[in-house]
């Protein structure tokens, strides 16, 4: 998915939001927007497999259409559904701040390791940010976390810890391909 597709999809995005009258969304789909605008400038990015990345990472906007549903299924069903966004926001972010460090670190050789980990602190603290922006939303206190907030905030970190898990088969994929290129031919080819 390349950028001008990613605006395309976004344009159509806010439309829908705005036409079910809940406008207060579209920041999500800007802040995404220019995050994907800015990682598209930098030739690092284009490089790499920036139209899976992009479609990946303008993928999870698509939650937002599905929190306008008027329609809802039962409250287990709403609980895992919901989960499963918090699952997704999880990986998805610290994803994107992980690219972010790639592609803008001024210290190119900033480990893998060092990438995910200020992945993970940096994610936390957005993940944080987004359940006070959610209570605004709500008009609830800012600071005051009701049980699903806490609910949320826990699934969070295991979608953080899915993402620590896929850096640490990555690295040591990388690991073991270096060490024995031959047992990785062999390997591929017998699969």
């Amino acid at each position: 998915m390349n950028i001008q597709q990613v605006r395309i999809a976004n344009s159509l995005l806010v439309a829908i939001i705005v036409g079910y009258g809940s406008p207060d969304y579209c920041w999500y789909i800007a802040v995404m927007q220019l995050s994907l605008e800015i990682l598209n400038q930098r030739t690092l990015y284009l490089q790499q497999r920036f139209q899976l990345y992009n479609f990946i990472l303008w993928v999870y906007s698509l939650v937002l259409p599905e929190r306008l549903r008027t329609d809802y299924f039962s409250e287990t069903t709403e609980w895992l559904i919901n989960s499963a966004e918090h699952l997704f926001f999880g990986i998805v972010i610290c994803l994107k701040v992980y690219i972010y460090t790639a592609v803008f670190s001024s210290n190119k050789k900033r480990t893998r390791w060092n990438r995910a980990l200020l992945a993970l602190l940096l994610f936390n603290l957005i993940g944080i940010s987004n359940e006070i922006f959610q209570n605004h939303l709500c008009s609830r206190s800012l600071l005051v976390f009701i049980p699903d907030s806490i609910k949320d905030m826990e699934v969070n970190l295991l979608g953080a810890a899915v993402f620590m898990v896929a850096v640490c088969c990555r690295v040591w994929w990388l690991k073991y391909k270096r060490s024995s290129p031959a047992n990785c031919v062999n390997y591929i080819t017998i699969r």
